[in-house]
């Protein structure tokens, strides 16, 4: 039975609009919504994942999914006459495998965060503020996830970029950390890297603005092409372009050569999809905080740790990995390769960056960046090296652990009064043995342990990363060793930071003292998510060495043709081969590495110290581990680099010479406000100063008619005379 006929009309759009009406409804009610507020959103949010569910059901047919449209709405129509159909923009609902299923993680993750924030911010002032924002970024996300078209989804990311700026800077009062005698005290004696000053909950949520427009330029810059491009097809083809940006015209138009009829700036054929392709890629890198736009991210850890889960998992940073692989049929090989080296160059950035970071959520907000530059890693190696399934597989499991993970860690952060100081804490384990126990499944995840969810899916990204690099030969063997690299770096800085904060004796007695685990509501989140960190649950198989999945099957084309995927196009048996001999290659280097990792960190940070060695200590004084301690703790240099250049240079000096310009000097400035010195010296040209001067010279003509116009007759009839006398003198010289 086909999938539009087995889901009602009205669900999906159901979902996507009850979290903006809750949040619209929690706004109105203000400060009396209270703790009900919250406990209705649960409810909502508890609804959308029932509905989802039932879509997602709904839509399966013997392990495909067959995909979904709704009737569409027209938006805005240009050109149409009685000759001509024109060509028109709309809005309508469609979902595909991928979708029903990232449907369901973003309703659900939601429901348990809602649940769990319940728990974490009943005390908070402004608790019934968090919970219409949540809902409100929900409402976004899924708008994307839901979108049949180019531009709509365009619409919900700019929304869901709102609903952030709302979340991080959630705490907007709070003053930079450089003045916040609580950070001050809580931070490790080692602490380095960020820029104090500039760093706040006002500051993260304009630096995450800032940065996501220029992605998003790139965004719309990709879009104007494409809507370009497919204008003049549907023109010359006479297929209808009513629907001109729908993926189904937007990808007819790619699987027709349309690009190839067009030429922009001296670009056409797979040259001008490149381009395309690369600008909406670079709206992506804006929000899943790749290399060069990543160091947003760990800035929005500012906002509530709840808050933090669900940007870091299945919403925000998830939504840019999501948008490639929904454009993925317009992405030339050479558009993939973009995408793998930045891809490759941000996991091991991040990776890096992670191992000496010394606040909890730190070390767990680079390791998202990481993890996104691995998602990013797999879809560039190409849907016939299985890059695009392993891509979108790592997206799934890691929105389940790195929710669970940041949810732990709100509850370690609770627990030890605010302290996030990894250094002091310590045998936390004895306290929150449950917290303790599901955030070590959680860490054995995303080292990809065989048995839990990463030995799978980042696995399967290494694999395809592997043939990726065969294929293309040379230089596309980089990104494939940074992947390798950034496998063992993710052993290591995770098992660290389980050690550090759960193993071993207790370093501060005032922090830890009143640890304990959460209450009951708070640890069902946490339970219900720890089993989908196992890998059974994402191949169907107990084998920890399978590598096919349900997953394969529910990412393949659907029958009805909507949303076609490159990936539906079978590989030769000799490509089938390589991947097979890739995945039990990389499934061995990644056990290796994983040995490596979590050993030198048990050995370090364990061992070592409960023999009263403080191997860490003295690594960072010894060359070279020095040398790489001051690269990684001081974030490679790139907040300074950037502060120095664009903030203090670009931002600053362009603002002065801008301001001299339109103003003039600050003691002209000075002047006009009432104060400065007196003026002894003509002030240098500026605009202003032109102006001003316009105006006086108005103001002269204006005195000068106003003494000719006196009013007063004798002085007309005497002005009158003289010039008639002056006129008579100069006929008789003449």
């Amino acid at each position: 039975m086909p999938a539009s006929a087995a889901i009602p009309a009205w669900l999906p759009l159901a979902i996507l609009l009850a979290p903006v009406l809750t949040a619209a409804f929690l706004l109105a009610c203000g400060r009396r919504a209270g703790h009900w507020g919250a406990w209705l959103s649960v409810a909502m949010m508890a609804a959308c994942f029932a509905g989802s569910l039932a879509v997602f059901l709904g839509g399966l047919d013997q392990g495909h999914w067959l995909g979904w449209h709704s009737s569409t709405v027209a938006w805005l129509a240009a050109g149409t006459t009685s000759a001509t159909p024109g060509f028109g923009l709309s809005l309508g609902l469609q979902l595909d495998g991928m979708g029903a299923l990232m449907l369901m993680i973003v309703t659900g993750l939601a429901t348990l965060v809602l649940l769990f924030s319940t728990w974490y911010l009943h005390d908070d002032r402004d608790y019934p503020r968090f919970f219409w924002m949540f809902d409100f970024f929900c409402f976004a996300m899924l708008g994307i996830v839901l979108s049949d078209n180019l531009l709509m989804t365009f619409i919900c990311w700019e929304l869901v970029g709102l609903g952030s700026y709302f979340l991080i800077g959630y705490w907007y009062d709070k003053p930079a950390v450089a003045d916040d005698t609580f950070y001050q005290g809580m931070k490790a004696p080692y602490a380095t890297g960020i820029i104090e000053s500039k760093l706040s909950p006002g500051d993260a949520q304009l630096k995450a603005f800032v940065m996501n427009r220029i992605g998003d330029f790139g965004f719309l810059a990709g879009i104007a092409i494409t809507a370009w491009v497919v204008a003049g097809w549907c023109a010359a083809s006479g297929h209808p372009a009513t629907h001109l940006l729908s993926w189904d015209t937007v990808f007819a138009a790619v699987a027709d050569g349309a690009f190839a009829k067009a030429s922009f700036a001296g670009l056409t054929g797979t040259d001008l999809l490149t381009l395309a392709g690369v600008g909406i890629f670079l709206g992506a890198m804006g929000k899943s905080a790749q290399f060069p736009l990543h160091t947003w991210l760990p800035d929005a850890m500012q906002g509530p740790t709840t808050a933090s889960s669900i940007i870091h998992a299945a919403t925000m940073v998830a939504a840019g990995v999501f948008l490639v692989a929904r454009v993925y049929p317009m992405l030339t090989p050479d558009a993939l390769l973009v995408v793998s080296w930045i891809g490759a160059m941000t996991c091991f950035i991040a990776a890096v960056i992670a191992c000496t970071q010394w606040d909890f959520k730190g070390v767990l907000a680079y390791s998202t960046v990481s993890q996104l530059g691995y998602m990013m890693l797999g879809l560039g190696a190409g849907a016939l090296a299985g890059g695009l399934g392993a891509g979108i597989g790592h997206l799934f499991t890691h929105a389940l652990f790195k929710c669970m993970l940041f949810l732990c860690a709100a509850s370690v952060i609770h627990a030890c009064a605010g302290h996030q100081d990894l250094g002091r804490m310590g045998g936390l384990a004895r306290r929150m043995p449950i917290t303790a126990g599901v955030t070590l499944v959680g860490v054995l995840a995303i080292c990809g342990l065989p048995g839990f969810s990463a030995f799978w899916s980042k696995d399967a990204i290494l694999a395809s990363a592997q043939v990726a690099a065969q294929q293309r030969g040379g230089l596309a063997w980089i990104p494939y060793a940074l992947g390798l690299a950034t496998a063992g770096l993710t052993c290591y800085y995770m098992m660290r930071l389980w050690v550090r904060a759960f193993l071993g004796p207790e370093r501060d007695h005032h922090v830890t003292h009143h640890a304990h685990d959460p209450w009951p509501r708070a640890l069902l989140a946490l339970l219900v998510l720890a089993p989908f960190s196992l890998q059974a649950v994402w191949t169907g198989s107990l084998n920890p060495f399978a590598t096919h999945s349900w997953l394969d099957h529910l990412l393949a084309a659907p029958s009805a043709g909507l949303l076609s995927m490159p990936g539906a196009v079978l590989p030769s048996p000799a490509l089938t081969e390589a991947l097979h001999h890739a995945h039990v290659q990389v499934m061995i280097a990644a056990s290796v590495l994983l040995v490596l990792g979590a050993g030198t960190a048990l050995v370090v940070f364990w061992w070592l110290p409960a023999r009263g060695i403080d191997a860490a200590a003295r690594l960072r004084q010894l060359p070279p581990f020095s040398w790489a301690w001051t690269v990684s703790a001081r974030l490679w240099g790139i907040e300074y680099l950037y502060d120095a250049l664009f903030v203090r240079g670009l931002g600053k000096g362009a603002g002065r010479g801008l301001a001299e310009v339109d103003l003039g000097t600050p003691e002209r400035l000075a002047r006009l406000d009432g104060g400065g010195s007196r003026q002894t010296e003509p002030d240098p040209p500026s605009l202003d100063g032109a102006i001003d001067a316009g105006t006086r010279l108005v103001r002269w003509i204006g005195s000068a008619g106003n003494a000719l116009q006196s009013g007063r007759i004798n002085a007309y009839v005497g002005a009158a005379a003289l010039v008639t006398a002056v006129l008579v003198a100069l006929a008789l010289v003449g």
